[in-house]
């Protein structure tokens, strides 16, 4: 990485920080920062984007190949999951969409913070819709190919051909 790099990375997380989007896609699309950068905290772009809400950097974020949604920062052990869930309480239809956002992208909901609490076990009991998420994404990671029906049996005349 070039002298730069250090700089940007810091820049990276102050975008995500600040939900600015724009100025995120500018430093990705220059290569010149490290989206799994970790601060002194243990806090990446993720934990940041997520902690405050940006949705939009945290689009960006988790379409870039080599991100690692799983990180655990150093004070509470939270990966970026646990902080999206964190919102909950003053906005539910943000907290919802960054749920969303990284279940979709493959970020592990059974990750047990410091306090061995998992980002479902952080959901208000009322708030039925992120607890559902949750446990839908909890039950596809914990699928493997084995729990995936397979239509292509042996002696199976299925040769695309329509049946007679």
């Amino acid at each position: 990485m070039t002298k730069e790099g250090a700089p940007n990375n810091e820049l990276m997380l102050s975008t995500c920080r600040n939900d600015q989007e724009d100025m995120l896609e500018e430093l990705l699309k220059e290569g010149s920062c490290d989206p799994n950068f970790v601060d002194g905290a243990g806090n990446t772009a993720a934990h940041y984007a997520a902690k405050a809400g940006s949705i939009g950097c945290l689009e960006l974020l988790v379409n870039l190949d080599d991100i690692d949604l799983d990180v655990k920062n150093r004070l509470e052990g939270d990966t970026p999951l646990h902080k999206a869930v964190q919102h909950q309480d003053e906005d539910v239809p943000m907290a919802v969409a960054m749920v969303e956002i990284l279940l979709e992208a493959g970020a592990d909901p059974n990750l047990e913070n410091r306090n061995k609490l998992t980002p479902i076990t952080l959901v208000n009991p009322q708030n039925k819709e992120l607890k559902e998420l949750l446990e839908q994404g909890q039950a596809a990671f914990q699928m493997d190919d084995s729990d995936i029906a397979n239509d292509d049996v042996a002696g199976d005349s299925d040769d695309d051909q329509p049946s007679d």
